[in-house]
């Protein structure tokens, strides 16, 4: 089969397309043949070597859609031919940037007819990532205000869809005015990046501020999330794009009684997480839930997929097409 290969960590020019094995399922695991695959920023930070564990040579990718052409022991021979999506992370799944992939059977999405492989691929991780955001890290009720950095995002986007749901009043930074548009499309209200932020938030909510805080940036934001924070308001880190946080003293959290968590896709209780799964489907299905693909590249141009990701030329979703589309 094709896939992407990296032979050594660097800039998006070491993705490079080559003939390899096709995997073989293992026991519990499924045999797909990719048609679409998810590009996650992670996928980005891992080539560049921010996670010291891989072994090269190395294929991205954590998550896809496509049929399943066959099963490995113990997996339930029904599922051949299904139409699924999945996400988990090595060694549970091989390489994504490939045209067949293996998964765990229990991490799948099962996609209904009406829902397009470009599609499936990506929901997995920015949709579980959003899902557990707004219903697992923290309690959101009705009549709370949150922000959202890089609103305009893939996990962004949907995270605003889902705190809307539960009645949050929704606030996301952006970059550009296209991107202000697609979160006001969503219902949100847009805020250009800006060292004057706590200023224009505050004047939003009448001087409180937000309850809620959502933080995939990391270090560059930092002092403005604790900044934007009303009384007794949580920032959640799910990210750092711009370098991981620096360390909080406990004496900036007492006056306003703040708090400071982190959330990361952690499939812990399978029952929660496949209930997670079906939610997210049903809403897509029914209409209830948008999910924005920015672009899509077949799989040898993986690099410049890759590229306008680091550069945030995106709102959305990247995708590749294994099969070329």
């Amino acid at each position: 089969m094709r896939a992407i290969l990296v032979h050594r960590l660097g800039p998006p020019e070491v993705l490079e397309l080559a003939d390899v094995p096709r995997p073989e399922p293992g026991p519990g695991q499924v045999l797909v043949q990719l048609h679409a695959t998810g590009v996650n920023f992670s996928d980005t930070e891992r080539r560049r070597g921010v996670y010291k564990n891989l072994t090269l040579p190395w294929t991205p990718g954590t998550e896809g859609a496509g049929r399943v052409v066959a099963v490995g022991p113990g997996a339930d021979p029904s599922l051949v031919d299904r139409r699924v999506a999945f996400w988990a992370l090595p060694p549970a799944v091989s390489g994504t940037y490939a045209e067949y992939a293996v998964a765990p059977a229990a991490a799948l999405f099962h996609l209904g007819d009406a829902v397009p492989y470009d599609l499936g691929a990506a929901l997995p991780v920015q949709g579980l990532t959003a899902y557990g955001l707004a219903f697992f890290a923290t309690r959101l009720v009705p009549g709370a205000t949150v922000l959202i950095h890089a609103a305009a995002g893939g996990v962004g986007q949907i995270l605003a869809q889902l705190a809307r749901r539960q009645g949050a009043r929704v606030l996301g930074t952006v970059s550009s005015a296209e991107k202000a548009a697609a979160v006001e499309r969503l219902g949100g209200e847009a805020f250009l990046y800006g060292p004057d932020l706590p200023e224009r938030v505050a004047a939003a909510t009448g001087g409180r501020g937000v309850d809620r805080v959502f933080d995939s940036v990391g270090r560059a934001t930092q002092a403005q999330s604790l900044a934007l924070l009303a009384p007794y308001g949580e920032l959640i880190f799910f990210g750092e794009a711009s370098g991981p946080p620096d360390p909080v003293d406990p004496d900036q959290l007492y006056d306003r009684c703040l708090k400071i968590g982190a959330f990361g896709l952690y499939i812990d209780d399978p029952a929660t997480w496949a209930m997670a799964r079906r939610d997210l489907l049903t809403w897509i299905e029914t209409g209830e839930l948008a999910i924005s693909i920015s672009r899509r590249f077949p799989l040898a141009e993986a690099a410049e997929a890759h590229r306008l990701l680091e550069g945030r030329a995106t709102t959305g979703k990247i995708v590749l097409l294994p099969d070329g589309g």
